[in-house]
């Protein structure tokens, strides 16, 4: 029987097995990492871009979420080189036409940078947008299920 691991704002999960991961996602980013011979995965869910260097890291900022997620999954088994990304959320959901206040799209773009310095490729992106979606990933076969959130009024 599968179980279900709720990941909350500024969390992360490595999860393999029959333990599959839900979350839901507005201008927050989940990057979903996924070593296919393992069948070892992570996902984090991360509110802002970057860490401010105030306090302790925190993985509610996608610059130390990504580097966490990173270090953990490898740690708990997955190999870097056959490491794959997946990137959901990130919209927009208030009209502002001042991207310094658009946080879904600076969330995106940590995403996309931190990434890059990783040297993991993306192989989904799912993001932008101004409506919430839900996702499911499971880490036997590395899908993840999207799910957009209609009617939500801001």
């Amino acid at each position: 029987m599968d179980k279900i691991k709720y990941l909350k704002q500024g969390e992360l999960a490595i999860v393999s097995g029959d333990t599959k991961v839900f979350t839901i996602l507005g201008s927050c980013v989940a990057v979903v990492l996924w070593d296919e011979q393992t069948k070892i995965g992570g996902v984090n869910h991360y509110l802002l871009p970057n860490w401010n260097n105030k306090g302790a890291p925190d993985v509610r900022y996608g610059d130390v979420a990504i580097t966490e997620l990173h270090d953990k999954i490898i740690l708990s088994g997955a190999i870097k080189s056959r490491l794959k990304a997946k990137i959901y959320g990130g919209a927009s959901l208030l009209n502002l036409q001042n991207a310094s206040f658009n946080i879904g799209q600076r969330n995106i773009e940590i995403a996309k940078q931190k990434l890059k310095e990783l040297h993991i490729p993306i192989i989904e992106d799912t993001t932008g947008g101004n409506s919430g979606i839900k996702i499911l990933f499971d880490p036997n076969n590395g899908f993840v299920k999207v799910d957009i959130i209609k009617n939500i009024n801001f």
